[in-house]
């Protein structure tokens, strides 16, 4: 039995923030300056996938590629017109990514990203379930074999050299 702090209820709520009211009291400056901030949070949000774990990206690509070519809303409508039950249409999600408008789309890719990072979405192998480096856990910030004590050598010398680790890989 999986631990349960890993298992979420399907029908978690999701909550809209609506900032309508604070950009419109912001001067064109400041909205411009909001834009632009948000534009860079959300681009740089992209390259956190990829320091997070090896499946992010993929996951991203996969639901991106879904969401774009389907709301939520037909989603549902076509899982369950395909014989799904609502709490099932909440579990059996590689069903509904593999039926949907993208895979039909663009099945090679849709089929490809669902293979990649499938099956590593939803695992909840100890190793796995973590940040961490070697044994302890998943990056991708540091190479796969790089262990805590490679990491401190590096700090220790980047330090050394007055040198800022921030944005480097080992």
């Amino acid at each position: 039995m999986a631990d349960t702090q890993y298992i979420l209820p399907n029908d978690i709520g999701v909550s809209s923030l609506d900032c309508r009211e604070a950009f419109r009291l912001l001067s064109p400056t400041e909205r411009l300056y909001a834009y632009h901030l948000s534009r860079a949070a959300w681009y740089g949000g992209l390259a956190v996938l990829l320091q997070t774990s090896p499946e992010a990206p993929y996951i991203y690509a996969l639901l991106s590629r879904l969401f774009r070519a389907q709301d939520p809303d037909q989603l549902r409508q076509h899982a369950l017109a395909e014989g799904l039950t609502e709490e099932e249409y909440q579990e059996k999600l590689e069903r509904v990514i593999l039926g949907s408008e993208a895979a039909q789309q663009h099945p090679e890719e849709v089929r490809g990203l669902w293979q990649t990072c499938g099956e590593l979405m939803f695992s909840l192998e100890p190793r796995l379930r973590h940040l961490g480096l070697g044994k302890e856990g998943i990056t991708t910030y540091f190479s796969g074999n790089c262990t805590m004590e490679d990491a401190k050598l590096a700090q220790d010398f980047l330090d050394s050299q007055n040198l800022s680790a921030y944005n480097t890989r080992l």
